[in-house]
């Protein structure tokens, strides 16, 4: 079926020689393909509804100028597209009804010309619609593609700020047109992050009374754009020419306010504090649940906004309720900090955030640093309470059989984990013993296995071969399901243990052999390169840097002095219970390693 067959009456193509001509701006091409085929039947005219219609159809109406491309082009349209002034002008002059020719998607030439942001063109057309008879120029101008958008709005979606100046001084009311699906200008502008263009809009129609439009898709404005692409400064200048974008709410009942917020904005917050989305959520409630550090740190700062810090959702739950849902350790430390933020507060439910933090620890084995843990920590220890409801129906204890199948599939992954590591350990430990640094004498002992260093170095090495395969051992039981769960939870912990311990050794074999080798050619350097090779030690220890941001959260919210009296015991013994044996085992060890070779 030929294309003509669905679309209507047949089409009489363009000639190509005058496709060539637009196409490339030939003037003196065309100049010569028009008298030439003046009398030619090739055209058709293409009213406003996109219907074509023939020469035959209507006579009249027949001119040379008017044939067109497969979609629907004529030779204006791909002049406007292109740029070709001069041919624009003289194809306007020769055929003036091109200016409101459609193609198939009911754009005229001035959406062509608007979109690739001529505007001389544009200048030219709107200059030849005053002109023409039976032309007006809103008939031009405010014309509309299958979308609803004028050329306005095609110059808008790429920012062509020389357009919108010949559209506006043309007709100002084009500002205040959406297309089908209830976008302005100044909203496409916006998203194109032209400010230029919006003072274009706001510059031709300041003297009217609200004669712009501001809207978006889906209820939103220009405002909830800027700030959701972070534009500071187009904000500002939208909240000065209209303040009462601030509270306008798009279909979900959101304000630029909680764009700003899910954005991690802080530098869109104005002094409001009773904007409220569908849910009742406030700008907090909206920057804890887009986890918006920024946005919570900049509220928490503003004594005038202290109504947002213990406000109610309308499932009654607090900025609080949902940091420690969404298990934030960073949100929760800033709310905590502030002290005009309640920490008993129940929600619909008669949930607290500590009832909330409990719910959210993990059954069975999980690491004490976890985020749902140090949070639980935190509320407890900054004196954040419990309702009054029984927890065995909020918290389940008992364990079914899914719950001990789970548990036993967790401990035989650590197993696993535990098992490579250590083999990889013993395996390096093994290996250097054949491998020792230094030469060998002729009769087969190391050259070097009188030096201090060097019995040091293999005390170490021992240690490390030992720890890694009783950490074996170990990993080996607690991933058997033939052990209890009981004592597999105490193989855990001695397989951690070991395998710290080995860790931490084989970090000194490696010094002690690389100074043995370093030493004799140059001492200081050895020395360095011992020195830098210990301060892994520190980075073994990196789990002590959440109870370091606790011990500040408890400090901010109680003082030196609430901290060291009341709660310096649990933080001492949380430091002692987790790391004082492993530094004491490692210290004893390490005193072995350099004292042992003295015998």
């Amino acid at each position: 079926m030929e294309r003509s067959d669905i679309q209507g009456p047949r089409r009489i193509p363009m000639d190509p020689k005058l496709l060539r001509a637009a196409g490339t701006g030939d003037k003196s091409l065309l100049e010569r393909l028009l008298p030439s085929i003046a009398t030619a039947e090739l055209a058709i005219a293409v009213p406003n509804n996109g219907d074509v219609l023939s020469a035959q159809d209507d006579p009249a109406e027949a001119s040379i100028l008017r044939g067109v491309t497969v979609g629907g082009n004529t030779a204006l349209h791909i002049a406007a597209t292109h740029g070709h002034l001069e041919l624009a002008e003289m194809i306007c002059e020769r055929e003036r009804s091109l200016v409101v020719a459609r193609n198939v998607m009911l754009e005229t030439p001035l959406h062509c010309a608007a979109r690739a942001g001529h505007h001389q063109v544009v200048s030219s057309i709107v200059s030849f619609t005053r002109d023409s008879n039976g032309i007006g120029v809103d008939t031009a101008l405010r014309a509309r593609n299958r979308d609803g958008r004028t050329a306005l709005h095609e110059a808008a979606q790429n920012g062509h700020v020389d357009v919108a100046v010949e559209l506006m001084s043309a007709d100002p009311g084009l500002a205040d047109m959406v297309d089908h699906a209830g976008i302005s200008p100044s909203y496409l502008a916006t998203m194109a992050e032209s400010l230029a263009f919006l003072r274009i809009l706001q510059s031709f129609t300041s003297k009217a009374p609200f004669p712009i439009s501001y809207a978006g898709p889906n209820g939103q404005t220009a405002l909830h754009a800027a700030t959701f692409l972070q534009n500071s400064e187009t904000a500002n200048e939208l909240l000065k020419w209209n303040q009462i974008l601030a509270k306008i709410s798009d279909e979900s009942g959101s304000t630029p306010l909680h764009y700003a917020a899910s954005a991690k904005n802080d530098k869109m917050c104005p002094d409001l504090d009773e904007l409220l989305d569908n849910k009742g959520r406030n700008l907090l409630h909206t920057a804890v649940e887009y986890k918006s550090t920024a946005i919570v740190r900049y509220v928490c700062g503003r004594s005038e906004l202290v109504k947002l810090m213990n406000a109610r959702d309308f499932e009654g739950n607090t900025p609080l309720h949902l940091a420690v849902r969404s298990g934030d350790q960073e949100i929760v430390s800033l709310l905590i900090r502030n002290k005009r933020v309640y920490l008993n507060i129940m929600n619909n439910e008669g949930l607290t955030p500590l009832d909330l933090s409990i719910i959210g620890v993990e059954d069975g084995l999980t690491y004490v640093t976890n985020p749902a843990h140090w949070i639980l920590m935190c509320l407890q220890w900054n004196g954040a309470r419990f309702s009054s409801r029984r927890m065995d129906h909020v918290v389940r204890e008992d364990f079914g059989p899914e719950d001990l199948e789970k548990e036993s599939k967790k401990h035989a992954s650590l197993s696993q984990s535990f098992a490579m590591s250590t083999v990889v350990i013993a395996t390096v430990a093994f290996g250097a013993v054949f491998t020792l640094p230094g030469d060998y004498n002729t009769d087969g002992t190391p050259t070097l296995a009188r030096r201090y260093t060097f019995k040091a170095f293999v005390i170490a090495d021992t240690f490390a071969f030992i720890f890694s395969v009783l950490s074996t051992y170990f990993s080996t039981f607690n991933g058997a399901e033939l052990t209890s769960l009981s004592l597999r939870c105490y193989y855990v912990a001695f397989s951690i243990a070991l395998l710290g311990m080995a860790t931490r050794i084989l970090v000194a074999a490696f010094a002690l052999a690389i100074y043995l080798v370093l030493a004799p050619v140059s001492n200081s350097f050895g020395i360095a390169v011992c020195v830098i090779t210990s301060t892994s030690e520190l980075l073994l220890h990196a789990h002590m840097i959440p109870l370091c941001k606790l011990a500040i959260t408890m400090k901010s919210r109680v003082g030196w002095t609430g901290l060291f009296k009341s709660q310096v015991r649990r933080l001492v013994w949380s430091w002692f219970k987790y790391q004082i044996p492993q530094i004491l085992g490692a210290s004893f060890i390490y005193i072995s390693i350099f004292l042992l070779p003295l015998l």
